[in-house]
C-alpha cells in the first residue's frame, strides 16, 4: 500500500476561484487525499487565491490565446523543479484540452502517471461555440492530439463514467485493463438534509410557494432552456410554483430572455454565483431538483446529481447514461427534457404526491451516503495509485 509518507502531485488546468463542478471535484479530491498522503496541487495563478497549504499557483500570460500554452510551459518548469526537489510517488493529471508536458516529466523521471478524464473532447467541442474558426479548429486538433498522446503514454486512466471508458477504449485503442471507472462524489457532511423552513427563511423565500431548483454552471449542455419551456405547463396546474436557477455562466442572459419571452420571468429567480457553502441551503429550500442535461455519448457522472441526492431531494433528470441510478434506487424520475409535457408532468407528479417525493429523497440520501462520499472516491483513487506504483516497480 502507498504509505502515509507517500507524495502525490495533482495537476489541474482551471482557475480555482470560481464555483464550478470541476473545481468542486478537484478540491474535494485534494482535501480527502490529504487525509492519507502528502498532496501538492498545481493550478493556474488567479486573482483570488485559496489560502490552503500545498497549492502551487503557476504564473502564465493572461491573454486568451496564450493562457493555455503559457500555463503548460510554466507548469513544465515548475514540475521539473519540484520533481528534482522532492520527487513524487505518483503524478495525477486531470486531462485538459491542451496538456502534453506533464506526461513527458513522468517519463523522464520514471514517475507513475495517472490521468483522470471527465468528458470526451469531441462531445464537449460540439457543445461549445456554434461558430467554427481557424483558431478553434487548430485548438480542436491539438486537443484530440493531447488526448491521444496522454492516454497512450500514461500508466492508468480514471474515467468518471462507464460509457466514457468505452469511448476512450474504442476511439484510442486503449487496453481495457488500463481504464478504471471511479464516479464522482458528494460532500455528505456539507450536503445533507436540512429543515426546509429554516432554509427558506435564510434565503428570504416565501414558504407558501413550491420551489423547483437547478444548480450549476449556466452552460449550453445544462439544458435549462428545457425547464423554462416546460414552466408554463407546470404553472397552469400549479401557479404557486417558483423556479430557482442557482449559478452563473454564458447562457444566463439568453435564458433570462427566453423566460421573459414566455411570460414566466416573474416566476424565475436567477441567483447568480453563490458561495459553495450556501448551495445546500438552496437545495434544501426546494421541493424538487432538476438535471435536464443534453445527452452525451460519453454519459455523465455529475456532481450536482449526487449533491441533490445527498440533501434528500427527489430529482427529475434526463434519461441518459449515468443517470439511470435514479430509477434503480427510486430516487427520481427520468425524462426526455425536450418533451415539455413529459417534463412538466413529472414535476407535477412529485408536487402532487408528497409521500412519493419524500420517499425518493430518502432513497437518494441513503444511496449517496453509502456509495458516493468524496472520502470513498479518494480511497478508490489511492487504490489505483497503489496498483500503478506496484506495476511500475
Amino acid at each position: 500500500m502507498i504509505s502515509k509518507n507517500a507524495r502525490i502531485f495533482l495537476i489541474y488546468y482551471d482557475y480555482l476561484d470560481s464555483n464550478t463542478g470541476s473545481n468542486t471535484h478537484i478540491l474535494e479530491l485534494f482535501y480527502n487525499l490529504t487525509k492519507y498522503v502528502d498532496v501538492t496541487l498545481f493550478a493556474p495563478k488567479s486573482q483570488k487565491r485559496l489560502e490552503l497549504k500545498n497549492i502551487k499557483y503557476i504564473p502564465h500570460i493572461n491573454k486568451t490565446l496564450f493562457i493555455g500554452i503559457s500555463y503548460e510551459l510554466s507548469l513544465f518548469f515548475y514540475l521539473l523543479y519540484y520533481c528534482l526537489k522532492n520527487k513524487p510517488n505518483v503524478i495525477y493529471l486531470r486531462q485538459n484540452s491542451f496538456s502534453f508536458l506533464p506526461v513527458f516529466i513522468c517519463k523522464f523521471f520514471k514517475i507513475p502517471c495517472i490521468i483522470e478524464i471527465n468528458g470526451f473532447i469531441r462531445d464537449e467541442a460540439l457543445m461549445k461555440a456554434s461558430s467554427i474558426s481557424v483558431t478553434r479548429s487548430i485548438y480542436y486538433v491539438l486537443s484530440v492530439a493531447s488526448e491521444k498522446f496522454n492516454y497512450n503514454h500514461c500508466d492508468k486512466i480514471v474515467s468518471v463514467t462507464q460509457n466514457l471508458k468505452k469511448q476512450i477504449i474504442n476511439v484510442y485503442k486503449i487496453p481495457e485493463n488500463k481504464v478504471v471507472v471511479i464516479n464522482n462524489g458528494a460532500n455528505t457532511d456539507l450536503f445533507r438534509p436540512l429543515v426546509k423552513q429554516e432554509s427558506l427563511d435564510r434565503l428570504n423565500l416565501d414558504s407558501s410557494y413550491f420551489y423547483v431548483c437547478f444548480v450549476g454552471n449556466l452552460a449550453p449542455w445544462q439544458g435549462v432552456e428545457y425547464l423554462i419551456k416546460a414552466s408554463p405547463l407546470i404553472l397552469t396546474e400549479s401557479p404557486q410554483t417558483h423556479f430557482l436557477v442557482v449559478g452563473d455562466g454564458v447562457m444566463k442572459e439568453e435564458w433570462l430572455q427566453l423566460a421573459e419571452n414566455l411570460g414566466v420571468l416573474n416566476k424565475f429567480i436567477f441567483t447568480g454565483s453563490v458561495p459553495y457553502k450556501m448551495v445546500p441551503t438552496y437545495i434544501n429550500a426546494a421541493d424538487i431538483c432538476v438535471v435536464p442535461k443534453k445527452p452525451l455519448n460519453s454519459g455523465y457522472s455529475p456532481l450536482k446529481l449526487y449533491e441533490y441526492m445527498a440533501c434528500g431531494r427527489p430529482i427529475v433528470a434526463t434519461n441518459t447514461s449515468g443517470f439511470e441510478i435514479l430509477a434503480e434506487v427510486n430516487a427520481g424520475i427520468l425524462i426526455n427534457p425536450e418533451n415539455s409535457e413529459e417534463f412538466a408532468n413529472s414535476v407535477l407528479l412529485l408536487l402532487d404526491n408528497p409521500e412519493v417525493k419524500n420517499s425518493m429523497g430518502e432513497n437518494g440520501r441513503k444511496y449517496v451516503a453509502e456509495n458516493h462520499s468524496w472520502d470513498g472516491v479518494a480511497r478508490k483513487v489511492l487504490g489505483v495509485c497503489n496498483e500503478t506504483k506496484i506495476h511500475k516497480i
